[in-house]
Parts: structure tokens; C-alpha cells; sequence
């Protein structure tokens, strides 16, 4: 079994799905999904195929699709050098089937090009010979530096008042206030809990957590939908489960320890008792997190 079908009958079987309820939610047969757990790609209708079968599979079971296709690249079936070569001979005679129209197509362009330099130079011309036209002068000659007046425009022009604008007193400057929400603890509020990351195993990533006596976890869908498993220790099948669509969350309380995992850790924002757990640094699909509450050392 290669490491991509493992990946993705984890994901089925932590979800409780079967493979007939997969084939009746992605049409696909119940041989091909069972060769792409197995690693038996060579069973599965050609590369185009394949490939679009472990997509819709991955999709199925909660996972991002684009992210399985490039982690396991080494993993999926190569193009066939026959499969591309035929694509290659499909575009050249495409490209060289209908020389005509091609023809066409370029002498009507130069056409429409042609036309439209003609009514620009059109155009310039006109624009310039009213610019230039100027009235005679009487007596024929015209000193040098001196200014054409038309008729109506004799006489030194009138120097137009200027009006003083008043000027707007500016507000006064505006301290904000410290409130809770802009991140400052008001007097006598407990303060917030800190989570710490202490190591990575794989896909397993470990916090320790100092405040309060037990453990919340909300889970927020924020731009994808996502499949999740909640308890207190490591288990094979998770007591609080679901899938959560764009923008549905779900709150989760636990005791003293905690033990996460998410399909698609990307797609959600997590927070542990207030505090927001970086998701982003959770680079596998899925991603486990495991949280151990410390209790915090008394003077």
C-alpha cells in the first residue's frame, strides 16, 4: 500500500465511511477506489484518470485535493509517453487544419488597422488647422512679440479678487481609550491563558498550556470545509467528531489533556481556553495536536 492510499483510508475510516458510501458520493467504481488505496494505479483508466479519481476521493473524505496531488507527486502515476506524444500530434493539427481561415482572420485585422490610421490622421489634421487659423491683422504687418487680440478682447484684463477661505480649526487630537478589545487587560480580569509549542513528531505537534483547569477547543471553518476528531488521549476512532462547512464552528471541552486532529488544518482557525493556535504551522493533512494542561507554579 503506497503512502497516499494510506493517507486517504485513514481519513475514510476516521470519518466511518465505506467504500460504497464513497462510490455512491463520487460515481467512481468500488475496484478503482479500492486499487488507489492499495497504490494500484496501473488498474485505473489512464493517467487523466487516475488522477482525477484521487481528487474526487480526497474530496469525499474532507481533504484539499490540490495539496494530496503535490505532496504525493512521487506517488501518482506518470503520463505515459504515448499519451503524450498523441497530444502533441493533436495540437499541430489543429494548429495547421484550417490555414484559410487563419488567413482570413489576419488580412481582416490589417483591414480594420488600416481604416483607423486613416481617421486618426484624419483627425490630427483637422484639430491642428483650427488651432493654427489666426485673424488678419490690420495694416498687414505684424511687429515682432507682439500679442493678437480678437475682437471683444481689447483693454488690460481685470485682476479677479481673491476671496480668503477661512480656515477650519482642526479637532482636537483623540486618545483612545485601553479597553479589553484592543488587547490591554482591564483591572481585575484573569489573564489569558498561554499556549506554548514543545515539539514535532511527524504530523504530530505537542503544546503544553498554563491557565485555567481544563481544556476548550473551538474550531472555526474559515474558507474551506474541514473534518475533525477531539479527545483527551490518542485514540482510533475519536468520541467528538465531525465535519464543519465554511464559517460553522464547534466548542469542545475537555479535561486536562487534549488530543486534536484536523483534515484540513488550513481551511480552520482554532483557539485553546482564548488562546489562537497557529494553523499554519500544521503542514500535513491530516494534522494531529496534542495539548497537556500545566498548572502553574505557586509562590
Amino acid at each position: 500500500m503506497s503512502e497516499l492510499g494510506q493517507v486517504l483510508k485513514e481519513a475514510r475510516e476516521e470519518k466511518g465511511i465505506t467504500l460504497d458510501d464513497i462510490q455512491r458520493i463520487t460515481k467512481i467504481q468500488r475496484r478503482y477506489l479500492e486499487a488507489i488505496e492499495r497504490g494500484h494505479f496501473h488498474v485505473l483508466p489512464g493517467h487523466f484518470y487516475a488522477r482525477a479519481f484521487i481528487k474526487s476521493y480526497a474530496e469525499a473524505v474532507g481533504l484539499d485535493p490540490n495539496h494530496i496531488m503535490s505532496h504525493f507527486q512521487s506517488d501518482l502515476p506518470a503520463q505515459p509517453p504515448q499519451e503524450q506524444l498523441e497530444r502533441l500530434r493533436r495540437r499541430r493539427v489543429a494548429t495547421t487544419s484550417n490555414p484559410l481561415q487563419a488567413g482570413k482572420w489576419v488580412t481582416k485585422t490589417l483591414l480594420v488597422l488600416f481604416v483607423g490610421l486613416i481617421i486618426g490622421v484624419i483627425y490630427v489634421a483637422a484639430v491642428n488647422s483650427d488651432g493654427f487659423t489666426t485673424q488678419p491683422v490690420p495694416g498687414g504687418n505684424l511687429n515682432p512679440g507682439a500679442e493678437v487680440v480678437g475682437p471683444g478682447q481689447g483693454g488690460t484684463p481685470t485682476p479677479v479678487p481673491q476671496v480668503p477661505q477661512a480656515q477650519t480649526p482642526s479637532p482636537p487630537a483623540v486618545t483612545p481609550e485601553t479597553t479589553p478589545e484592543n488587547g490591554a487587560t482591564a483591572p481585575g480580569e484573569t489573564p489569558q491563558s498561554v499556549l506554548t509549542f514543545e515539539s514535532q513528531q511527524g504530523s504530530l505537534y505537542k503544546y503544553t498550556l498554563t491557565g485555567g483547569d481544563k481544556i476548550i477547543v473551538k474550531i472555526k471553518a474559515v474558507s474551506d470545509s474541514c473534518w475533525y476528531g477531539a479527545a483527551e488521549t490518542q485514540v482510533k476512532k475519536f468520541p467528538k467528531q465531525g465535519t464543519l462547512s465554511k464559517d460553522q464552528e464547534a466548542e469542545i471541552e475537555l479535561g486536562k489533556t487534549a488530543y486534536i486532529r484536523l483534515g484540513k488544518p488550513s481551511a480552520v482557525q482554532v483557539t485553546v481556553n482564548g488562546t489562537p493556535l497557529d494553523t499554519s504551522k500544521l503542514k500535513f493533512m491530516p494534522s494531529n495536536v496534542s495539548i497537556t494542561l500545566e498548572q502553574p507554579v505557586t509562590q
